[in-house]
């Protein structure tokens, strides 16, 4: 059986293991603590965020085929979100997604799904890494010198200009690859006491520093306690990802208030991510297979399909099609 290593454990990467497991031996390298990728909830007792994706579609028939039997489960819910855009300050659309198309979370976290997932594969969390080599077969490198192999495939499933840094200049798809820009994103997590009297849970923003505001809290299987998850622009954050963190947080969390026509600095917690490479720059699907079958390296990621949740799934599946030709 083929020995094959997965470097990112998010969606791209853990479903890719789940699509391939029995037709190869698997193991995923993962940076941080933890599995979830930008499926992430951070945890701040007795405050809940899902700091990352927000929620999430299925159109594709094999992503509605993958996640039918975790609805079944109860750990993917809909989320029936009383909706709005705002333009600045000012609601220029309302709906109410229970009569619209259904946009899902995972139940309790977004990045239980995930979790899920991880169950009964082989995970280094906690590993970062920065170089693979290969001699008869594919060796990992992390940054504390920790060497890992052997392995017959290497997949990145990281974010585009990461996948850069660690896939070889033979690569096939480099050129390709390097192309792809993404755009960077904060996110910022306030956390009150009360309620707040809201006529949304769920909101784009457009004209603002802000892209996103919801009532974390309004999502289904979340604590009672009041939450709010604001994105800032990818403009903002481009232009912002260097400074100052406290002064960042400031400025968002007076934009907030502006938006909402309420004080949000009345938050009892905050605290603020940035996310470098949240977004591509392009929003449309890159629509190719990027696998080297001559030197047995492969990448994959939302970043292959717009960005979405479902993208990242439907990278991967794309990706396990062509490969099930080269482990048989």
């Amino acid at each position: 059986m083929k020995k094959i290593a997965i470097i990112g454990a998010g969606l791209s990467g853990l479903s890719l293991a789940h699509m391939l497991k029995g037709r190869a031996e698997i193991t995923l390298f993962e940076k941080a603590r933890g599995v979830s990728g930008r499926m992430s909830t951070r945890y701040a007792d007795p405050y809940f965020f899902d700091h990352g994706a927000q929620y999430f579609t299925a159109r594709h028939e094999a992503f509605k085929e993958f996640i039918h039997p975790y609805i079944e489960l109860g750990l993917i819910q809909r989320w029936n979100a009383k909706y709005a855009k705002f333009k600045s300050n000012r609601i220029v659309e309302t709906k109410d997604w229970i009569s619209d198309e259904p946009r899902y979370v995972c139940v309790p976290g977004m990045n239980r799904f995930v979790q899920y997932l991880a169950e009964n594969q082989t995970v280094h969390i906690n590993t970062r890494i920065i170089t693979i080599e290969k001699n008869h077969a594919w060796h990992l490198i992390d940054d504390q010198g920790h060497s890992y192999g052997d392995f017959d495939w290497v997949i990145s499933t990281v974010p585009a200009p990461q996948a850069i840094d660690l896939l070889p200049n033979f690569f096939l798809h480099h050129s390709a690859i390097a192309s792809i820009k993404m755009k960077g994103c904060f996110s910022l997590m306030l956390g009150f006491e009360e309620s707040l009297a809201l006529e949304f849970e769920a909101a784009h923003v457009t004209d603002s520093d802000l892209s996103w505001i919801a009532v974390n809290s309004s999502k289904p299987g979340r604590s009672d306690m009041y939450t709010l998850m604001v994105h800032s622009s990818e403009k903002f954050a481009e232009s912002h990802l260097d400074n100052d963190r406290d002064i960042v947080m400031e400025r968002l969390i007076n934009e907030t208030s502006h938006i909402i026509g309420c004080d949000a600095s009345h938050a009892v917690f905050n605290t603020l991510h940035g996310w470098r490479y949240a977004n591509n720059a392009i929003k449309s699907p890159v629509e190719q297979i990027f696998i080297d079958p001559m030197n047995s390296l492969a990448a994959c990621g939302d970043w292959c399909e717009g960005g979405r949740v479902e993208g990242a799934f439907t990278s991967a599946y794309q990706l396990a099609l062509e490969l099930k030709e080269y482990l048989d």
